[in-house]
């Protein structure tokens, strides 16, 4: 058997197991994740803790390596007449990396929802119950507005990221003072090397499952900032589903005791509310900015003018790989980041 034949051979096991396993998880769901979160749990922790001493991503590093790696590889194995092998290896490679992504975290796409984990009641809604929500989370947002440290432009000023980093850890474990299901974080969030380059594809963070990092752009909105990084963190929660990382991410700002944090995840709540709201019946969204104070409509126009410089093809075409992604796990695809409405109108009828 040449060496292609025996590559190509491990690649379809690998896919195959990689199969079953899915099929297993869709199938029998209460089995599987009587032992699959929680062991995902702490494999996210114990690879987060062997990786956590580096300061930057590591996966980072290594996809820039892999980059590099690949094209190089192809001309090689052109040159030596050998690319059927070489492509059978790259093959077998990408086969390995889903086995290992559906394995440690991956099948959690899969697991009962977060709502019903934590006994939340989420049914569908109204364009009222929406509408109200958008408020409550509007006034919410205005206290905190005012009492945030802000720069002499009027914008928000953001601590140093290892600041950032503890807090968001450290909103997690008083969380985990109520709840075992939010023990376990990973140890810290990074800084990711080339911001700017994530920026410009429109990501403001990203968890890599297989050496258990959370990593956050530092472009990122400062005032978005606090909410990405608890975010990226509740991933390592097993977490997988975009709209349960973000419910997650609002549940530890509201619970920190740093201002900034708290104001983070009430204004991204409100944004969230107000552009659901805006998709359903826009006069009602506009009426919502009658009920915001000028620093709050002050943070969120310096908001999306912030991201218009990154906008272009290539935030295009980098979203459309992630709605891609998105959607082998859901049909709504990159629509699941704000999914999370539900949760949060869920959230808001629960405390009125």
């Amino acid at each position: 058997m040449s060496k292609a034949v025996r590559r190509l051979v491990w690649a379809g096991v690998l896919a195959l197991l990689t199969a079953a396993a899915v099929a297993a998880a869709r199938l029998w769901p209460p089995f599987w994740f009587s032992f699959y979160t929680d062991f995902s749990r702490w494999a996210m922790r114990l690879l987060g803790t062997v990786f956590g001493w580096i300061p930057f991503p590591v996966w980072e590093l290594a996809l820039v390596g892999l980059v590099l790696a690949v094209p190089a590889a192809l001309v090689r194995a052109v040159k030596k007449k050998k690319l059927l092998p070489c492509l059978a290896g790259l093959l077998t490679l990408t086969a390995a990396f889903g086995a290992l992504f559906m394995g440690l975290w991956g099948l959690n796409h899969f697991a009962p929802t977060i709502g019903t984990q934590l006994g939340l009641e989420v049914r569908p809604y109204t364009v009222q119950e929406l509408r109200d929500a958008a408020a409550w989370y509007a006034a919410q947002a205005n206290v905190y507005a005012d009492r945030v440290a802000r720069d002499g432009d009027g914008d928000v000023a953001v601590p140093a990221f290892s600041d950032l980093s503890r807090e968001a850890v450290a909103a997690y474990e008083r969380l985990a003072g109520e709840n075992d299901r939010f023990a376990d974080s990973a140890p810290r969030v990074k800084p990711l090397l080339v911001p700017k380059v994530f920026a410009y594809t429109g990501t403001t963070g990203v968890f890599l499952c297989l050496t258990g990092e959370a990593g956050v752009s530092t472009e990122t909105y400062s005032l978005s900032l606090p909410f990405t990084v608890c975010h990226e963190l509740g991933h390592s929660l097993a977490v997988a589903r975009e709209n349960e990382a973000n419910y997650l991410a609002f549940l530890a700002c509201r619970a920190s005791e740093n201002e900034l944090f708290r104001y983070s995840g009430y204004y991204s709540a409100f944004v969230y509310c107000f552009n659901a709201l805006y998709a359903e019946n826009r006069t009602k969204a506009q009426g919502l900015w009658d009920l915001c104070s000028e620093k709050l409509v002050h943070d969120a126009n310096t908001h999306v003018a912030y991201n218009r410089q990154y906008e272009g093809k290539v935030q295009k075409a980098a979203q459309a790989v992630n709605n891609a992604y998105l959607k082998t796990f859901t049909e709504a695809g990159a629509k699941s980041y704000g999914m999370v409405v539900d949760y949060l109108i869920a959230e808001y009828l629960k405390q009125n």
